[in-house]
């Protein structure tokens, strides 16, 4: 039950408790093996090949897959491969879906079938090695990070000590604010080559992914994921970045100057809002203490969706006394939906960068009740100070945003099945939902509800503001407008990383990916499509590819998507927020159209749904300010 005057839950179903050991961990991810063993065992002992239909074969298999969904990930994908070891289970899917003659072979059958079981033996080793990769990548992504010592000359412009570590947060700072440009120089070469141990294992895998996709017959392994998503095809990716590049390069270029180093572009692109615009980040970053804005955010996403948003208290409930946990309610329903953990600070051993993790899926269970969903924001924001509380710039807020916007589709599917839970839409589509909640940072009434200049916050505070800027006159409480005007979007970093995605992953041949430097692909196309240089002497400066999971997990052979997930997320906006961004009405349309649906239906039509139209990019080119060809450019080829 919920006290709506006071924002708070009462009697709310407990949240898990989080005091478990690693033994126990262990123990919780053998179980769901077992699970999985038994229940195929099961399957295959009860029905016939003779009466294998899709309620008694297939959607078991579904039911399977929906009890262990939330368990350990990389034992449980292990846990998957096994089945398929399983000689019966293979004979019930293959009568359900090819009905086979097995009447008489001849030697060319059986010279088939020898042919058949040598690739499935390959295949298999090498999904269970693409695992072993996984891991091992991810494992070394969550390792510490050295600190570079600098003297206070060399981090001019820079409030911070004199070292900082090659984490995100501490690396834009200097990159934007840091005067000195050897200081630049050095901390950005230094960041794009942690990892190095990534290097090796990364080459490996993407020959691996390769191999396993020609076994299937397919012509690349990116041949192979796109088959199923919303652009079918690498050289149709390839058209829609080059659409997208040509424009913006040649506004690029058209500005004239002097070129820029790639360590120099925000430091640079930072001094020019602030010299031309009139925009202080600094100053900006004021406005948005983590605590206010992140309540306030949530806030906001309450109206729209129609949810109640309250926090609980309990440190038995999270995992670091930083990280918190509130509790997600369906105001017009008055049902319960879930659990939001929020943990946004950088601490030792945390991961590294901004990401929704889903920790329980939502699901029909077979007594009719919805399970509950739990999902975690994790982020990287500038930590707090003594003098002052922890505040965000606006770079970080249009970060946190998106990702907060994979919770908000977590908590609020509605699928029967947990594979089709929240975001696990195809790979293309899964971003828009998010990148759409974007817009709400631009839009200058929302920054300002969601903005409170920290003097505000406390006596302390506004102290201690005082005495730092020798002034008497305390800031208005919200952000002014004029702060919100000339912030632009920038894409052709995110062209280059995703040229490079349909570069590897989509070679002429085995022999051509295996004898491939991927530096030697990343480097180039880096500095070309931005017109940003690097070092001279060579292209062995840098290894970005392998600092983040990107390629490794999650966006492999689909970078372009965050680009083309865009335009479909602009074309939403437009049609649906732009002339009303508060209306609740477009909010519940929009949740109930899109976000309840998760995977379970076909992305593309949802989309003609919510639009009443194909989507087409002519909104997201408005956003880049780039004239948009009297051609439409097709979407879905």
């Amino acid at each position: 039950m919920v006290d709506e005057g006071k924002n708070v839950v009462i009697n709310p179903p407990p949240p898990p408790t989080l005091s478990i050991t690693s033994a126990t961990l262990l123990s919780n991810a053998t179980s769901p093996v077992e699970k999985v063993q038994q229940a195929v065992d099961s399957l295959v002992n009860s029905v016939s090949p003779q009466n294998a239909s899709f309620a008694n074969a297939v959607g078991p298999l579904a039911t399977i897959d929906n009890e262990v969904k939330s368990e350990a990930v990389n034992i449980v994908d292990k846990a998957y491969l096994r089945p398929f070891l399983n000689e019966r289970l293979f004979a019930l899917v293959d009568e359900v879906y090819d009905k086979i003659d097995e009447q008489g072979t001849t030697e060319e059958d059986r010279q088939l079938l020898g042919k058949l079981h040598r690739i499935r033996n390959r295949f298999i080793w090498i999904s269970h090695r693409l695992i072993e990769l996984r891991v091992t990548f991810m494992e070394n992504l969550s390792t510490d990070l050295e600190s570079i010592w600098n003297g206070e000359h060399e981090l001019e412009g820079l409030n911070t000590k004199t070292h900082i570590q090659l984490k995100k947060p501490d690396v834009s700072a200097v990159l934007s604010q840091c005067s000195v440009a050897s200081t630049r120089r050095e901390d950005f070469l230094r960041s794009l080559a942690v990892f190095p141990e990534n290097i090796e294992i990364f080459h490996e895998t993407v020959v691996l992914r390769d191999e396993a996709a020609r076994l299937l017959g397919f012509s690349s392994f990116a041949a192979q994921k796109l088959r199923h998503q919303i652009v079918k095809s690498p050289g149709d990716i390839g058209k829609l970045l080059d659409k997208l590049s040509i424009g913006a390069l040649q506004q690029l270029r058209g500005q004239g100057g002097e070129s820029l180093s790639l360590w120099d572009f925000d430091y640079f692109h930072d001094r020019m809002l602030r010299e031309r615009y009139h925009v202080d980040q600094d100053l900006i970053a004021e406005y948005f203490s983590v605590e206010v804005t992140i309540r306030r955010m949530l806030d906001v996403f309450g109206v729209l969706f129609g949810l109640s948003i309250a926090e609980l208290v309990g440190r038995d409930r999270v995992w670091h006394p930083d990280a918190k946990v509130f509790s997600v309610w369906d105001t017009e329903e008055s049902a319960f939906i879930g659990y939001l953990y929020i943990d946004i600070y950088p601490r030792e051993g945390k991961f590294n960068h901004a990401a929704n993790f889903n920790i329980y899926h939502g699901y029909l269970k077979d007594n009719g009740q919805r399970a509950t969903v739990i999902t975690a924001l994790v982020c990287n924001a500038s930590s707090p100070s003594k003098d002052r509380p922890a505040l965000i710039q606006h770079r970080e807020l249009i970060a946190i945003f998106p990702e907060l916007g994979h919770g908000m589709h977590d908590l609020l599917g509605k699928p029967m099945y947990a594979i089709f839970h929240g975001h696990r839409t195809v790979p293309d589509f899964v971003e828009a939902p998010s990148q759409l909640l974007e817009y709400w940072c631009w839009v200058p009434e929302y920054p300002q509800k969601l903005s409170c200049h920290y003097t505000h916050l406390s006596p302390e505070y506004r102290k201690q503001w005082a005495q730092t800027n020798n002034a008497t006159t305390q800031p208005p409480e919200t952000i002014p407008e004029t702060f919100i005007q000339s912030l632009i979007v920038l894409t052709l970093r995110q062209v280059a990383f995703s040229k490079v995605d349909m570069r590897i992953h989509n070679p002429d041949s085995q022999r051509a990916i295996r004898n491939t430097s991927i530096g030697e692909v990343y480097i180039p196309l880096l500095q070309d499509m931005t017109s940003l240089r690097g070092p001279e002497g060579g292209l062995d400066w840098g290894n970005g590819y392998v600092t983040t999971s990107h390629y490794m997990w999650g966006q492999e052979a689909n970078y372009y998507s965050y680009l083309f997930t865009r335009i479909l997320a602009a074309d939403i906006w437009f049609s649906s927020f732009r002339t009303n961004p508060t209306s609740q009405e477009a909010g519940l349309r929009y949740r109930r159209m899109v976000l309840e649906n998760g995977g379970g239906r076909d992305e593309w039509e949802v989309l003609i749904g919510v639009l009443g139209r194909e989507p087409r990019p002519r909104m997201y080119s408005r956003d880049l300010g780039q004239r948009c060809s009297t051609s439409r450019v097709p979407i879905k080829w």
